[in-house]
Parts: C-alpha cells; sequence; structure tokens
C-alpha cells in the first residue's frame, strides 16, 4: 500500500558493463549499536553476513575492527571500501580505494571513488586522470566521459568539455543523458544558447523519456529555469508542460511553475561543477535502480552525496532504496535530510508517516499524517496517505471522510481517481454502508472497467449477499482472467462457488488458489471447508491444521472456529461456514493486499 512513488523505471537494460564486484546493499543514514568482535574471522564473517542482509552500517563497523586486526589483507580492503562506499562513509573508502587502484577486482571503483573525492577538492586533472580508465564497459565510458567533461569545465576548459561530450559515442541510448549534461555543462559556462539546444533535444522528443524519464524531466526542469532567467516567462511554462505532460503530478515541475506564474526570482539548475557531476551520478544510478542494479545505483548515489550532501533528489533516492530494502528507519533519517524549502519535501512528509506506520510507530505516524493534512489542505496525496492509514488500522469511518476530501480536490482538478472510490467504497462497505459502498464500486468501474480488484470486491459481495449472482460471478471470473496467477482472487471464485453450493467447482478452483499462495491460512480455511462438502475429510482436516500454522497468524477467533471443525466437524462452525464474512474473506484479503494507494506508478520517489 506504499504511495507517491514517482517515474524512474527505464528502457535501459544495461547493466551487463557494471563491475559484478559492486554487490553491496541499501546505504543506512543512522549509527547502530556498535557489536565487538572477538576475533579478526569473527569480525569477518559477521561483517559479511550484516552486508548481506543490508545492515551496512553494522557490516562498516565490523570491517573498521576486522582492518585493525589485519589491515594488510587485499580481500578485507576490497569488501571493506564497498560497505564504507554503499554505507557513505566516503572518505573512508578514499582511504582504502588508494590501496586498490590497481587491483583487478575492485580497481574501477576505487579509481572513480578516488576521482569523485578530486573533483570534491577542486583537484580537476588529478580526477580526469582517475577517470582514464582502459577497456571500459558501454556503462561506465558513458559515467566516465561525462565525468571528465565536468573536470574539464572545473579547469576552465569549456569548450572541451562540450566537445568531449559530443565525442562520447557509444550505445544508441547515450544522447539523451549526453545532451542533457551538455545542456548542464553549458549552463554553468554560461553558454545559454548551447544548453538551450541540447536541452530541447532531449525534450523535443518524448520518445527520450523511455529511455531515461529522469534525464528527461530534469532537462525540462532545467530548460524551464533557463527560460525564466531570460524573462521569457511562457517559453518557461511551456518546456515545464513538456514534464507535466510526462507526469502531471511531478512536485518539482509544479513547485517551479507556482514560483514562475508569481513572478519570483528563479535560480539556475546548477551552480557549481560539483553539483552537475552529481547530477550525472545520479541520474545513471536512476536509470539501473531496478532489481540487481540497485546495489549498484545505491554506490552512485553514495558517490554523488559526496559531491552535493544536501540533493533532495539523491536523499529521496536513498530513502526509496531503504524503503525497499524495510530498512524504513534509514528511510525516515534520509527523508527528514530534505531541506523544508524544497519542492520534495511534501512528498517526504507524507512518506514518513507511512514509514512510521509500517515500522510500527503506529500512534506517530497518524499524527503526523494529521499534522500533514492540516500542512498542505489541498493535497489530494496527503488525504490518500492518512486514509490509508486509517484503513490499516481499521479505522474506517475518518478514513470515509478522509477519501471524501481526496475524490473533492482530484474531482475539482479534473483528474477523478477510480482508486479513491475504491478505497472509498471498502470504507464504506466495512461500515456496513453498503449503498454508498456499491455506489463507489461502480464509479470505478466507470472510471476504469478493468480494474481487477473492484471486479473481484464487489462481485464477491453481491454472491455473499445473495444479490446480483450471475452478474457477480461473472465480474469475479473476469477479474481471474485479468489475474490468472493471483491466489486471493482465485480464492474469491472459488469462494464464490462455495457460497452457491457448487462444491467441485469451489474444490478446483481453491486447489488452484492454494498453489499459488500455500502459505495463507484463508485460502488453506476456505478449502478444508470446500474438501469436506465432498467428502475428502481427512484432506479437509489436513488444510485446516495448515491454516492454524498459516501466514499471517490467523485472529484468536478464526483459530477458535478452526479448532472447532477440527474438534467436531464442519456442521459444528455451520454459522461460519454459512455467512463465510470473517475479516480475512477472499475479496477483503484481496483488498488489502493489492489495492494501490494512488494511480501514480509504484516506483522511485522523487
Amino acid at each position: 500500500m506504499r504511495l507517491l512513488r514517482l517515474l524512474t523505471a527505464t528502457l535501459l537494460a544495461t547493466a551487463a558493463g557494471v563491475p559484478t564486484a559492486l554487490a553491496a546493499a541499501e546505504s543506512p543514514a543512522t549509527t547502530p549499536p556498535a557489536i565487538n568482535a572477538q576475533s579478526l574471522s569473527g569480525a569477518y564473517l559477521a561483517a559479511k553476513s550484516a552486508q548481506l542482509s543490508g545492515d551496512m552500517a553494522t557490516a562498516s563497523d565490523l570491517f573498521v575492527q576486522a582492518l585493525s586486526m589485519d589491515p594488510t589483507s587485499q580481500i578485507l580492503q576490497q569488501d571493506a571500501m564497498f560497505a564504507f562506499l554503499a554505507d557513505g562513509r566516503f572518505k573512508d573508502a578514499v582511504d582504502i580505494a588508494a590501496k586498490l587502484r590497481d587491483v583487478p577486482e575492485a580497481g574501477k571503483v576505487a579509481r572513480i571513488a578516488i576521482g569523485v573525492d578530486s573533483l570534491a577538492k577542486g583537484a580537476f586533472d588529478a580526477a580526469i586522470a582517475e577517470f582514464d580508465v582502459v577497456d571500459p564497459s558501454d556503462l561506465d565510458a558513458l559515467l566516465l566521459g561525462e565525468m571528465m567533461a565536468w573536470a574539464d569545465l572545473g579547469a576552465g576548459r569549456v569548450d572541451e568539455a562540450l566537445l568531449r561530450i559530443d565525442e562520447l559515442q557509444g550505445a544508441p541510448w547515450f544522447s539523451v543523458f549526453n545532451s542533457y549534461q551538455k545542456g548542464l555543462i553549458a549552463i554553468v559556462a554560461d553558454r545559454p544558447a548551447v544548453a538551450r539546444r541540447a536541452l530541447r533535444m532531449v525534450v523535443d522528443d518524448q520518445n527520450n523519456a523511455r529511455t531515461s524519464p529522469d534525464a528527461y524531466l530534469g532537462a525540462a526542469e532545467a530548460l524551464a529555469r533557463l527560460e525564466a532567467r531570460d524573462g521569457k516567462q511562457d517559453a518557461a511554462l511551456a518546456a515545464i508542460q513538456t514534464g507535466l505532460d510526462l507526469v502531471p503530478t511531478y512536485d518539482p515541475l509544479l513547485h517551479l511553475q507556482a514560483r514562475i506564474e508569481k513572478g519570483e526570482t528563479i535560480e539556475p539548475a546548477l551552480a557549481s561543477v560539483q553539483e552537475g557531476a552529481a547530477e550525472t551520478l545520479y541520474i545513471l544510478g536512476q536509470a539501473i535502480n531496478r532489481g540487481d542494479g540497485q546495489q549498484v545505483a545505491l554506490l552512485y548515489f553514495q558517490m554523488a552525496r559526496a559531491l552535493a550532501p544536501r540533493n533532495p533528489s539523491l536523499l529521496t533516492a536513498l530513502g526509496g532504496i531503504a524503503e525497499r530494502s524495510d530498512r524504513l528507519e534509514q528511510a525516515i533519517a534520509f527523508y527528514r535530510e530534505i531541506p523544508e524549502n524544497s519542492a520534495y519535501r511534501r512528498t517526504a512528509e507524507l512518506q514518513i508517516g507511512l514509514d512510521l506506520w509500517y515500522s510500527e510507530q503506529k500512534e506517530e505516524a497518524r499524527a503526523h499524517l494529521e499534522r500533514a493534512v492540516r500542512s498542505y489542505p489541498e493535497d489530494p496525496k496527503a488525504y490518500m496517505a492518512l486514509a490509508d492509514v486509517l484503513a490499516a488500522d481499521k479505522d474506517y469511518a475518518p478514513a470515509a471522510e478522509a477519501l471524501d476530501t481526496a475524490i473533492e480536490l482530484t474531482e475539482a482538478s479534473g483528474e477523478p481517481s477510480w482508486n479513491l472510490y475504491y478505497q472509498r467504497g471498502i470504507a464504506f462497505e466495512r461500515t456496513d454502508q453498503w449503498d454508498k459502498a456499491e455506489t463507489d464500486f461502480r464509479r470505478a468501474l466507470e472510471l476504469s472497467p478493468d480494474q481487477p480488484q473492484v471486479l473481484n470486491y464487489l462481485g464477491y459481495s453481491w454472491v455473499d449477499m445473495n444479490e446480483n449472482l450471475q452478474e457477480g460471478l461473472d465480474m469475479i471470473r473476469k477479474a481471474v482472467e485479468l489475474r490468472p496467477n493471483d491466489g486471493y482472487i482465485i480464492d474469491s471464485l472459488g469462494w464464490a462457488y462455495y457460497r452457491l453450493g457448487r462444491y467441485d467447482e469451489a474444490v478446483e478452483q481453491l486447489e488452484r488458489a492454494v498453489l499459488i499462495t500455500p502459505l495463507d491460512p484463508t485460502i488453506n480455511d476456505h478449502l478444508g471447508d470446500a474438501y469436506w462438502h465432498v467428502g475428502r475429510t481427512r484432506e479437509a482436516r489436513f488444510q485446516w491444521e495448515r491454516a492454524l500454522i498459516g501466514e499471517p497468524e490467523p485472529a484468536e477467533d478464526v483459530k477458535s472456529t478452526i479448532r472447532t471443525k477440527l474438534k467436531d466437524g464442519l456442521e459444528a462452525a455451520t454459522e461460519r461456514a454459512a455467512t463465510g464474512s470473517d475479516d480475512g474473506d477472499a475479496a477483503k484479503k484481496a483488498a488489502a493486499a493489492q489495492a494501490p494507494a494512488s494511480d501514480e506508478p509504484a516506483t522511485q520517489v522523487e
């Protein structure tokens, strides 16, 4: 149910050139309690275990201890360097990198780290010497070439910097990255005509957004700032609109748009060579920030942070990686570092509230999001986030009220959301306001007719109430067609057959569901009931036993019902079998497991 993720996935599918040694996990933003190792082998093994689990702070601390016992081990130095980089301990990483720059397994990363350190210190020619790596992969060639161009600019060689970008040839996907970086270099070099041409090459072709949405949106913002500073408000707003056409809810562009319309003085996209080099690392990191590439992206982001420590997009990206690794305290810490005046701050506040909830700080989460609603009374996302935690706490009446406001705001803006009606429909159904719930579910289907969650929930509810039976069953079947590998929705179909007394068909569907989702207690319980009705009583008891030890753990009242069935048979639990309405029934389970909390793509916050 996490929300507020902005577009970061790309069509750049070339992580093949990334050194496989870059096997690090996400960066912590807080220091855990120290662990004192008693031996070198103990320190090393514990460090590797922490590294593999993603606890890079603990891994870094243990590598420090291991290195104090054996400072000459090259393997230990390599592992420690990667851990330090991932943990954001950049100075420690650079100290070790100096010893590893000529080691085949780690030399490339060591030289990049040393080069970034040199660039941060203004030693631009030294940085170029480190970035000049022999036989780079496509991805390395792009990164290092652009970093060298920024170093050229830092050394005062503007023409050489621009020429280096022009000569940086390679894979077809180079062009969007190079045009964006050339535009930024020209901005810092105060060559607006060159910058304008380069940035327009990016934003004038939306196909570039498929390769790198981040570069595309960055180019739209940089061009808008350039035009605004040149007094061309209409051109600036037009540049912003190119980005909003791609992502209508992109906060940095919306924030900039409001400032330009107010006539405020607009700062340039970048103020220094260091910020530009950080943007290179950030943009390429975002391009690979998925799957296994996330580990490498983390290193890029942390090196970028050594150049621009308060960059809000970097902090947001680091927070997103921490969230995906379920290190929520670290994510919260990253979000809290985002400057108060940043366009990213509003999204960060909402993510903090959600992460507080998922880290079991529920009272604080609710209070935090209630403050966010007061701070951002015109932002539907704030009400959506609050509704999420209220519904998760089964406080459905105020959740419905929060969704009322979110719906009013989105309808007023001309952007109605099927999901808001769906979520409010669930809240109404849980508070026994079926007429309102049914109206909202129907409205959700008007806005988006093929949403399997809505089809499943409404169809199952009708069958459960013995209303609109054929239409309800057809809806569930359609949901299954749309999600043929979804155990929860298949469970709904099986349980609908069960409620209709079609037990053989129920068994067939519920067996499919339990194969897909074998640990779910509700599905196992449903299959046990269906088995009982077709005379397969031993198998029924087996499924009920599995339900008792399923994940998540069933509620106590559900356990009590299952124990009664195990002891005395299904007939002893006739009332529950007739209603089929415990809190974990198929429709509700599908809704809780699958309903997104917004229409936005479930990708990295920007």
